[in-house]
């Protein structure tokens, strides 16, 4: 098998990222299309799809693979889908949820699987929310809705995950071949 020149180790990390990037913009726009607010009609709550495809690169990759790709996702959401008072939320969210994938990461595979790092991600990311309407909206008093939050980050993060674990082995023969 032939060795990969440093060049084209980069080239091939740099089209993962893209592919990863755009699996996880195309999973914002199924979310976008899809609300799940009309089920569950809570302020906040979503699948968080794109975070299979984040986290999966996180810990099957490299943290700061996922932590571009995450930023660059977030930025882009906003700019299609969103306004700059959703990027706010996202970005706190998403930088909150990076904080705990990166707290998790030692623990990987001997006390969390990707449902426990799935939920604890989800639920950062609300913690992040929550802290951005707190800075936006200047009251205290959002932190009421904050267990209501975490209740469904439990729920969301713990479908994600199961997903992940579904389709993390196409994701490891991804990262195996370069």
């Amino acid at each position: 098998m032939p060795t990969l020149s440093r060049a084209d180790v980069r080239v091939a990390r740099l089209c993962r990222n893209a592919v990863m990037l755009a699996l996880a913009m195309i999973f914002s726009f199924v979310e976008h299309l899809v609300p799940l607010t009309l089920l569950i009609p809570l302020p906040g709550v979503k699948l968080g799809l794109a975070n299979v495809v984040i986290t999966a690169l996180f810990f099957l990759g490299s943290p700061l693979d996922a932590l571009i790709v995450s930023a660059a996702r977030i930025g882009l959401s906003a700019l299609l889908f969103g306004t700059p008072v959703s990027f706010l939320f996202s970005a706190l969210g998403g930088l909150c949820a990076y904080l705990l994938l990166l707290a998790c990461r030692p623990f990987y595979d001997r006390i969390f699987s990707f449902v426990g790092v799935s939920i604890l991600s989800a639920t950062g990311h609300h913690v992040g929310q929550i802290l951005a309407a707190v800075i936006l909206f200047d009251s205290g008093v959002l932190l009421t809705y904050l267990p209501i939050l975490l209740l469904a980050g439990t729920v969301m993060g713990g479908i994600t995950g199961l997903l992940l674990n579904m389709i993390s082995p196409r994701f490891q023969k991804l990262f195996k071949r370069g």
